[in-house]
């Protein structure tokens, strides 16, 4: 394996966290926080607006049921706002999900399943 390394190097080829090191810079810099978390909040996004449309509800039905103002749902889906836990929440409820769960990952290598729904 570390052949095949070696040799995708010679080519120029990087593996993706060392491409993430060279353009955000090395884990904990700020540079690198603020990319983790703009790429965690898009995929929040991304699957909010996922189980919106496979409930076929559009972004103003759901706002209707949620009683919030539809630019608001499309701020969340299009990543344009930060989401809070809450509205997570809200939002999830108003689209009848039976059953949510957050895995929570510690520095210490230690995890925890946290049920929401």
């Amino acid at each position: 394996m570390e052949k095949r390394r070696e040799r995708l190097n010679k080519m120029g080829f990087v593996s993706h966290d060392e491409q993430k090191d060279k353009v955000y810079g090395l884990k904990g810099s700020e540079a690198r926080e603020q990319y983790e978390k703009d790429f965690k909040t898009e995929l929040i996004g991304d699957f909010l607006k996922k189980l919106r449309k496979e409930k076929n509800l559009t972004q103003e039905q759901l706002a209707e049921i949620m009683k919030i103002d539809k630019s608001y749902i499309s701020k969340i889906e299009n990543n344009l706002k930060e989401t809070k836990f809450g509205t997570i929440r809200r939002y999830v409820e108003a689209l009848k999900v039976s059953k949510m769960s957050l895995n929570i990952e510690f520095d210490n290598g230690n995890s925890e399943t946290l049920q929401l729904i």
